[in-house]
C-alpha cells in the first residue's frame, strides 16, 4: 500500500494540477502581453510625468466578444483623486488596465499630459504609475526584498522610511529578523493587513506620480482597515489616483467619480451631486446604503 496513494490524496493531487495549470496560462499571458502590445521604434520616454490623464472616445472589446467598451471619454487632472464606479461589467478594471498599455484600445486614444501613451517606451510609461490591489503579492525572500521589488536599487535608508509612511515599520522591526525576515509564497506567513502595508510601502517606493487603487481595504477588519488607509492617505499626496470602487464609502471624499455603465460613461461628479441627480450613482448608493422596507422581510 505504500506504493498507492488513496484516493482522497488522488483527487487532492488533480485539483492541485488543475489549480498549477491555471496559474502557468495566467504567467504565460503576462509573458506575452509585450508580444501582444507593440512599442513603436521611435518611441520615446515620458520622464516624470504631471499626471493628467485623458480617455478620448476609448473602444475596447476582448477578442471576438462584445466591446466592454464602446465610447468613453474622460479628463483627470494633475493631483485629482477619482473614483471609478459601475455594475459588474461595465469596464472598471478594463479603463485602468489601459493606461499602461496592458491592452490597447480597439479605438480612440489615451493620453497623459497631452501625449498619447503609445508614443511612449513601455517600460518608461508604466514607471509612472503605481498600483495597490485588492490583494498585496509577496514572493519568497526577505521582506527588504518584497519592499524594493521593482526598485531593486533602494537604500536601506529608503526602504525604511517607504515601511514607516505605510505603518508597516511597526510589525516588521517586532519581527525575529527585523528586515531580513523571510516571507513565504504569497506571503503567507502574514496577515492581509500586513501584506497590503508592504504593498503600499512598494508603492511608496516607486514614487510613481500616478496611482491606481483597487479597493485595497476590501477583505481587512476594522483595524487593519484603519493602518492601512492611514498608509493609503500618506502615499495618495500629491498625486494623480484613480480608484475602482465597489464599497462606495471608499471613494465619498473623491474630487470628481466616474460612473460606467454599458460601455460609456453615464455619469460624472461629486458624491453629493451624483446623489442629488437620482441616476445610476444615486441607485449603486440606494441599494448599498439603504435598509430594506421594513415589511420585506414579511413579504418574503
Amino acid at each position: 500500500t505504500k506504493f498507492f496513494k488513496p484516493v482522497k490524496d488522488l483527487a487532492s493531487m488533480t485539483s492541485a494540477i488543475a489549480q498549477t495549470a491555471v496559474a502557468l496560462e495566467r504567467i504565460q499571458k503576462i509573458l506575452d502581453a509585450d508580444d501582444i502590445i507593440h512599442e513603436r521604434p521611435d518611441a520615446t520616454d515620458p520622464g516624470t510625468v504631471k499626471g493628467e490623464i485623458t480617455f478620448d472616445h476609448v473602444a475596447f472589446g476582448y477578442g471576438s466578444e462584445p466591446p466592454v467598451l464602446r465610447d468613453v471619454s474622460f479628463t483627470i487632472k494633475p493631483g485629482q483623486v477619482v473614483g471609478i464606479v459601475g455594475p459588474t461589467g461595465s469596464g472598471k478594471s478594463t479603463v485602468v488596465s489601459l493606461m499602461p498599455r496592458f491592452y490597447d484600445p480597439t479605438g480612440g486614444r489615451v493620453l497623459i499630459d497631452g501625449t498619447d501613451i503609445s508614443a511612449h517606451k513601455l517600460a518608461a510609461l508604466r514607471s509612472q504609475i503605481g498600483f495597490v490591489l485588492q490583494e498585496t503579492v509577496l514572493f519568497r525572500g526577505t521582506i527588504r526584498e518584497n519592499i524594493a521589488y521593482g526598485r531593486p536599487d533602494a537604500s536601506d535608508d529608503e526602504v525604511l522610511a517607504a515601511a514607516k509612511l505605510a505603518n508597516a515599520d511597526e510589525f516588521i522591526s517586532r519581527m525575529p529578523h527585523g528586515y531580513d525576515s523571510v516571507v513565504g509564497e504569497r506571503g503567507d506567513t502574514l496577515s492581509g493587513g500586513q501584506r497590503q502595508r508592504i504593498g503600499i510601502a512598494r508603492a511608496v517606493i516607486r514614487n510613481s506620480p500616478i496611482m491606481i487603487l483597487d479597493e485595497p481595504t476590501a477583505a481587512l477588519d476594522t483595524e487593519s482597515e484603519r493602518l492601512v488607509i492611514e498608509g493609503l492617505e500618506r502615499l495618495m499626496k500629491g498625486r494623480t489616483v484613480i480608484m475602482i470602487a465597489h464599497r462606495l464609502s471608499t471613494i465619498r471624499d473623491a474630487d470628481k467619480i466616474i460612473v460606467l455603465k454599458d460601455g460609456v460613461v453615464a455619469e460624472e461628479g461629486s458624491n453629493d451631486e451624483l446623489i442629488a441627480r437620482g441616476g445610476v450613482y444615486a441607485e449603486l448608493h440606494r441599494i448599498q446604503f439603504e435598509s430594506p422596507p421594513a415589511n420585506a422581510a414579511g413579504a418574503a
